[in-house]
């Protein structure tokens, strides 16, 4: 195989259908293979995928519990074919527009120097929409983008920006991330211990360590639809600064840590007059963002329930 593309799956059943037909209607490459991860959506969603299984050269596995995104995707992997020059992550609310696979494999093929790419994305109205981010830093927070922009340009592109040519970027999009297998293992793939969010700044940047090179390849475009799997909701702001103050205990020192800490309790406290979702969301970071309170904690495995005896419990896990 030269290309495995691996999607993720949770209780969007209908996204990841449209963005697979998406990937068959576009994709000129003669060897690739798609493996959809079911991250331990709900049965009836589950089952809208078998139709999956009847396809050629794709692979359907299901995980008891949601592994979070960097976990289901490592599971993916478990599976790919192992001869796979490249893996593309492709979020399952994503649609490709052209022959991205095919194009952003060329690319990569001619620029050797470059570990991991990614193509245009566009809204539902077809509206431009980044591409790309920054790394997550104390400088960065406290003096802004714009004025960072005249220290360190390229590592402050502006992100509405459209570009005509290919540009190297901080931090290519997870929703659409096409990675050079060699590079990816060079470094360690993914780490799992990031449920949710700052998987891509946290791969790209030790790529960056061993001198690979991160690409916006503006001509493919994607369309990036959002919402497919995630609600905005208090417990979801929470995961976001578990997984950023991680990021920070991993690439920063002490000192910056605590001034990090300090600069987003009193961004966020600031709002707490608006909201007691804020004053609890402040209170949480000043905490330290524990990765206790995650949800990869809050989940259980699928029960069914059982007839009771006087000696058989009332439910009984199920088996995969």
């Amino acid at each position: 195989m030269k290309l495995s593309v691996i999607i993720l799956n949770y209780n969007s059943s209908g996204y990841t259908l449209d963005c697979v037909n998406s990937i068959r209607k576009y994709t000129q490459l003669g060897d690739y293979e798609i493996v959809v991860v079911d991250n331990g959506s709900q049965e009836v969603d589950f089952d809208r995928l078998y139709s999956l299984n009847q396809q050629p050269f794709l692979k359907l596995i299901r995980s008891r519990v949601n592994l979070g995104f960097a976990g289901g995707l490592l599971l993916g992997l478990q599976v790919v074919d192992p001869s796979s020059t490249y893996y593309f992550f492709l979020n399952n609310d994503c649609q490709l527009l052209d022959d991205v696979c095919s194009r952003l494999y060329a690319f990569m093929e001619d620029h050797k120097a470059v570990g991991v790419c990614t193509g245009q994305a566009v809204n539902r109205a077809d509206e431009h929409e980044p591409s790309f981010n920054y790394y997550p830093s104390l400088s960065g927070n406290l003096l802004g983008h714009g004025l960072m922009r005249w220290f360190h340009p390229a590592d402050y592109l502006p992100r509405r920006q459209k570009y005509q040519e290919p540009v190297p970027v901080p931090v290519v999009t997870g929703s659409a991330l096409f990675v050079r297998a060699t590079a990816f293992w060079q470094v360690g793939g993914f780490d799992p211990a990031y449920f949710l969010y700052c998987e891509e700044e946290d791969l790209c940047r030790r790529l960056r360590q061993r001198e690979w090179r991160a690409m916006l390849i503006p001509d493919v475009r994607f369309r990036h639809l959002g919402g497919g799997s995630t609600r905005r909701n208090l417990l979801i702001e929470k995961e976001y600064y578990i997984s950023l103050f991680y990021y920070f205990r991993k690439n920063e020192n002490v000192l910056k840590q605590l001034l990090l800490q300090l600069f987003y309790t009193l961004k966020v406290g600031r709002k707490a007059f608006r909201s007691t979702h804020f004053a609890q969301l402040a209170w949480f970071i000043l905490r330290g963002a524990p990765g206790r309170e995650s949800l990869r904690y809050r989940q259980g495995l699928p029960v069914i329930a059982r007839p009771t005896t006087d000696h058989q419990p009332t439910s009984s896990l199920l088996s995969q």
